[in-house]
């Protein structure tokens, strides 16, 4: 295998609407809502690179060119930044088939608005070990709205239910490692129409990984935040270094 910064490629959704943080969203995309002076997208992309991975890719639609202007080719974060811009909202799914062409091997997903205290390496080295299409970085906690991931002691998905209202159990961090061709895979679904040009990874993608055992589940420990809401959105300048 080849050394782990140099095979993986980080990839950002960051083309949502944050219709959940208006009116802060009406002026600035939620990547870039600020955290302690600084936008949260600078917090993320400096954990990227303490990660020490060189490549990433942002996937932008909404206000994209913002995000663009401000990060650049990522030199300053030690980072090569490429850009994949959706003309329509694709969702969490789509918008992974629209930057496929950018993919080369594996890819370690993160979502713009959420950061985790990720022990990267070791997540890589486990999807390796299982030789899984993908793998979800999961949590134990509480499930009240996040979706419940269900895996056997190998780690392999037997179910993943989205959204739950209530129970403590392993939920799903929004980050995952995909192979290129588990992606490839879901572009082929689409040119075929068994799945929509914009689709949900949770709701439609990842079900048809667990069909085929392709799904395992990575149990990771740590911070976890994400700035969706105003609340999280003001508990997120105590987590963040």
């Amino acid at each position: 295998m080849e050394p782990y910064s140099s095979e993986l490629t980080a990839v950002v959704l960051a083309g949502g609407l944050g219709t959940r943080l208006r009116p802060i969203t009406e002026k600035v995309p939620k990547p870039l809502v600020p955290v302690k002076g600084r936008p949260f997208l600078d917090y993320l992309l400096e954990k990227i690179a303490r990660m020490g991975v060189k490549k990433c890719v942002l996937l932008v639609g909404y206000k994209g060119k913002m995000i663009e202007d401000y990060c650049g080719d990522g030199k300053r974060w030690g980072l090569k930044i490429a850009y994949s811009h959706e003309k329509e909202q694709l969702g969490t799914g789509g918008a992974l088939v629209n930057a496929v062409t950018h993919l080369k091997g594996a890819a370690l997903v993160l979502n713009g608005d959420s950061y985790l205290d990720i022990d990267a390496r070791a997540f890589y080295a486990f999807h390796c070990k299982r030789n899984a299409q993908a793998t979800v970085y999961a949590m134990p906690g509480t499930l009240e709205a996040r979706g419940e991931v269900v895996a056997d002691e190998a780690g392999c998905v037997s179910s993943f239910r989205e959204k739950q209202r209530s129970g403590f159990g392993l939920f799903n961090t929004g980050a995952y490692i995909i192979e290129k061709q588990a992606a490839e895979f879901l572009a082929q679904q689409v040119k075929e129409k068994k799945l929509p040009p914009a689709f949900s990874m949770e709701h439609d993608g990842f079900p048809l990984f667990v069909e085929k055992g392709w799904l395992f589940a990575y149990v990771g420990a740590g911070k976890f935040l994400d700035i969706g809401t105003f609340k999280s959105l003001e508990e997120a300048g105590e987590v963040l270094p």
